[in-house]
C-alpha cells in the first residue's frame, strides 16, 4: 500500500513482469484460486491432450527409434503414456514412470518435458530424483541399448537443458509461487481477520457502555417509580378511583421496567447489529484493540461531535476499517494514525500510514475495497474520498462525510 495507489495492489512478483509471470503461471497450472476448483482439472486434460497429438505428429519420425517399430502400437503407447498427465498433481512421479518406459519405445522427448515439470512442480521430497531418473534412462535407452537417436544424433545439451532442466526448473519455480501464494493468503486473511476483531470488540465495549449507563439511570428511577405506586396503591384503598390509577401507573411502570431489560439483552446480543452512536470513542476503542494486535494505531477525535446520520456513521466506520485493513496487507509494521475532525455539517475522517517496516507480499486483488469504497462517496455531492501516497512512502486516505448523510 504505500508509495503506490492501493488501487493498483503489489503483485506477488515486483513489477508488470512480474505481474505478467504471475498470471502467466496462474493460466498455464491452473492454479488461479480456489474459487474455480475446476480449472485445474480443465488444464491437466488440456495438457494430456496436447502432449498426446504432439507425440502423435512426431509419430511418423520416432516410431522407428525403439524397440517397437510398428506405427499402431507406437501410436496406443504415446496416448497411454501422455494420460498419466491426468494425475500430475496426486502422482507426480507417474508421468516420470511413464517416461522412461516410453523412452524404449520411442525418441519422442514431449512427454519428458511434462513429466520433469510435474515431478519437481508437485512431487515431494527427492523430486529432483525423478529428473535424475528421467535423464538417466534416455541416456540408457538410447546410447547403451543403441537405439535410434540419442547422443549420437545430437549434442547432449539439445535434450539435456530443453527437455527436462529447463521444464524442472519452470516446475520448480511454480512450486515456490505456490507457496508464496498460500503465506499471502494467509497474511491477508490474519489482517483482515485482526482488523474485524478489532472492530468487534469495540462494538462490544460501546454496547456494554450504553447497556450500564442505561442500567443506572433509568433503571433505578423506575424501580423508585414501582415502589412509590405500590406504596400509594396501599395508602388510597379507600379510594377505589385512585386505587386504580396507582395501580396503572404501577403495572406501566413494572412493563418500562421488562423493555429496559429487553433493549439491554439486545445490546448483549452480538447478533444484533446496532452502529455506535459516538464515532470518535469507537475508532479510540478500535485503536487500542489493534494495538493489542500487534499493529501500532493512534486515533484522535474532537471531544464533542454533532448528531450523525446511521448513513454517515456506516460510511465512516468502513472507511476506517478498509483503511485499516489495507494498512496492516500493504505496510507491515508501520505506524497507523486515525484522524476525526469537523468543519460545519462535514466530518473527516483520516487514516494514514508510515512506510512499511517489514517486507510486503501482496496479491493482485484487483482494488475492489477501495474502488467499491469510492463509489459509495459518489452518491451524495458533498462526501469526498481521496487514496494517494505520501511524500513519505507512505499512504493516505480521506473520507469526507456530512452529517446528514442519506441512507
Amino acid at each position: 500500500m504505500t508509495g503506490t495507489n492501493a488501487d493498483c495492489p503489489q503483485a506477488a512478483l515486483p513489477g508488470v513482469p512480474g505481474r505478467a509471470l504471475e498470471r502467466l503461471l496462474s493460466v498455464l497450472t491452473g492454479e488461479s484460486g480456489p474459487d474455480k476448483p475446476g480449472e485445474a482439472r480443465r488444464v491437466d486434460i488440456l495438457l494430456a491432450l496436447l502432449c498426446a497429438l504432439l507425440s502423435t505428429v512426431l509419430l511418423p519420425v520416432t516410431h522407428t527409434t525403439g524397440v517397437i517399430t510398428d506405427y499402431l502400437p507406437s501410436l496406443i503407447a504415446a496416448w497411454a503414456a501422455s494420460a498419466t498427465l491426468l494425475w500430475r498433481r496426486t502422482l507426480a512421479w507417474l508421468p516420470v514412470v511413464a517416461e522412461i518406459g516410453y523412452s524404449l519405445v520411442s525418441d519422442d522427448r514431449v512427454l519428458m518435458m511434462f513429466a520433469a515439470f510435474a515431478v519437481t512442480a508437485y512431487g515431494r521430497r527427492y523430486r529432483w530424483l525423478g529428473v535424475v531418473a528421467i535423464l538417466l534412462s534416455y541416456h540408457v535407452t538410447r546410447n547403451l541399448l543403441e537405439l535410434g537417436g540419442g547422443l549420437e544424433a545430437r549434442p547432449p545439451e539439445s535434450y539435456l537443458f530443453a527437455s527436462a532442466v529447463l521444464p524442472a526448473l519452470y516446475g520448480e519455480t511454480v512450486r515456490r509461487y505456490r507457496a508464496v501464494v498460500r503465506v499471502v493468503r494467509e497474511r491477508a486473511s490474519q489482517a483482515e481477520a485482526a482488523v474485524q476483531q478489532a472492530a468487534d470488540l469495540a462494538v462490544v465495549e460501546e454496547r456494554t457502555r450504553i447497556a450500564q449507563h442505561a442500567h443506572d439511570v433509568l433503571g433505578h428511577q423506575l424501580t423508585v417509580l414501582v415502589l412509590q405506586s405500590a406504596a400509594l396503591r396501599t395508602e388510597v384503598r379507600d379510594d377505589p378511583a385512585l386505587m386504580e390509577r396507582a395501580g396503572v401507573i404501577e403495572d406501566t411502570a413494572r412493563g418500562a421496567m421488562a423493555d429496559v431489560r429487553s433493549v439491554l439483552n439486545t445490546l448483549k446480543s452480538p447478533r444484533e447489529r446496532i452502529p455506535p452512536r459516538d464515532v470518535g470513542r469507537f475508532l479510540t476503542g478500535v485503536a487500542r484493540n489493534m494495538k493489542a494486535a500487534g499493529m501500532e494505531v493512534r486515533a484522535s477525535a474532537p471531544a464533542e461531535l454533532p448528531p450523525l446520520s446511521e448513513a454517515a456513521v456506516e460510511l465512516l466506520l468502513r472507511a476506517a476499517r478498509e483503511g485499516l485493513t489495507n494498512a496492516a496487507k500493504h505496510a507491515p509494521g508501520a505506524e497507523v494514525t486515525l484522524t476525526l475532525g469537523v468543519d460545519g455539517d462535514l466530518v473527516t475522517l483520516d487514516i494514514e500510514n508510515s512506510r512499511q517496516q517489514g517486507p510486503r507480499m501482496v496479491l493482485d486483488s484487483g482494488g475492489m475495497g477501495l474502488s467499491g469504497l469510492s463509489a459509495a462517496f459518489e452518491r451524495d455531492p458533498r462526501a469526498r474520498f481521496e487514496a494517494r501516497p505520501t511524500a513519505a512512502g507512505g499512504f493516505r486516505i480521506t473520507a469526507v462525510v456530512p452529517v446528514d448523510l442519506a441512507g
